[in-house]
């Protein structure tokens, strides 16, 4: 397996873990208050418009020519880039919440 298929191989292995992060969090969204729930559900949107994104860098990434596939990666890595650190503070925000609602 060239670098290009590797590289992509665990791009796309990485979208996949992400979606099962997010379901989790929108199981987490359910057990918490309506106020709660909605600034959640926001907050998900925004994390699965941010894999929406994602996958169609991946999928130009895929179909580029290997002199663009260089640049093109870049994309892709700032684009992988912003999932990981807004699920990472998204993740970190429902812990906090569901930590104050059990203490409410």
């Amino acid at each position: 397996m060239n670098s290009k298929n590797a590289h992509m191989k665990k791009m796309r292995e990485q979208l996949e873990n992400w979606e099962i992060e997010i379901d989790q969090l929108k199981e987490q969204a359910e057990k918490v208050n309506a106020e709660t729930q909605v600034r959640y559900y926001k907050q998900i949107e925004d994390l699965r418009l941010l894999q929406k994104d994602a996958r169609q860098k991946l999928s130009e990434l895929g179909n580029a020519a290997d002199d663009a596939w260089e640049s093109l990666k870049q994309d892709v890595g700032s684009a992988y880039e912003n999932i990981k650190s807004t699920l990472t503070e998204t993740q970190k925000a429902f812990k906090e919440g569901l930590e104050e609602s059990k203490e409410k």
